[in-house]
């Protein structure tokens, strides 16, 4: 009589000689390396680079720590900045409608929103009226 499990360790060796990619434990429950995940591509309003727009000549965009006027300033940006990414915005643009949307109705989304952003290092929100996706990528 044949034990039931005894067949068990001669179809793991099959498997593994066949070249069945199983990821060892700890790479199963291990988070993912923030550095990659920044790789990832873009979608929606976190597609594109932004660069900013409506900043009157000699003046600087303020960068707060919140969503509102009235938090505190994290810094500024000229008005020659680009390279802006977005990582969220307030209320939430809809991926698909942005991404789908002409030059000029993403503006129109932007218009109403306050974005979360990052520029080099410098994170905090800015009103999307000041942001123009770069698309020419």
């Amino acid at each position: 009589m044949t034990r039931p499990f005894s067949k068990f360790p001669l179809l793991l060796a099959c498997l593994i000689l066949i070249g069945l990619d199983v990821p060892p434990v700890s790479a199963q429950t291990e988070a993912p390396d923030p550095a990659e995940a920044a790789d990832l591509p873009g979608f929606g309003v976190w597609g594109p680079a932004y660069r900013l727009r409506n900043v009157p000549d000699g003046m600087r965009l303020v960068v707060r720590a919140s969503g509102n006027r009235n938090s505190a300033t994290v810094g500024s940006l000229t008005r020659s900045a680009s390279e802006v990414l977005v990582l969220n915005c307030f209320p939430e643009i809809v991926p698909l409608d942005f991404e789908d949307a002409s030059r000029e109705a993403k503006r129109e989304m932007l218009g109403g929103v306050w974005c979360e952003i990052d520029h080099y290092g410098m994170t905090g929100f800015v009103p999307g009226i000041y942001l123009d996706p770069i698309l020419d990528r």
